[in-house]
């Protein structure tokens, strides 16, 4: 039986990477924007650095990443 986090990461992952964009599956599941849906403030999200072609691809602005990646960090 799987845990609450691999559950969750799974449906992640499944829901929104794509082997054929840039970034690894966390970086996608990271720039996810459907806050409507039930895991989004529980989704997986990276804490290394995303190359700003990633960012660019996903017509993301590094900005509001970073600050994600600095709270996550911190907590």
């Amino acid at each position: 039986m799987a845990s609450l986090r691999e559950a969750i990461d799974k449906h992640c992952r499944s829901c929104i990477f794509d082997d054929l964009a840039a970034g690894t599956w966390r970086q996608q599941v990271t720039f996810c924007a459907v806050k409507s849906c039930d895991l989004y403030e529980v989704r997986p999200k990276t804490t290394s650095t995303i190359p700003e072609s990633v960012y660019s691809s996903h017509g993301a602005k590094l900005a509001p990443y970073e600050e994600l990646k600095a709270i996550s960090e911190s907590g």
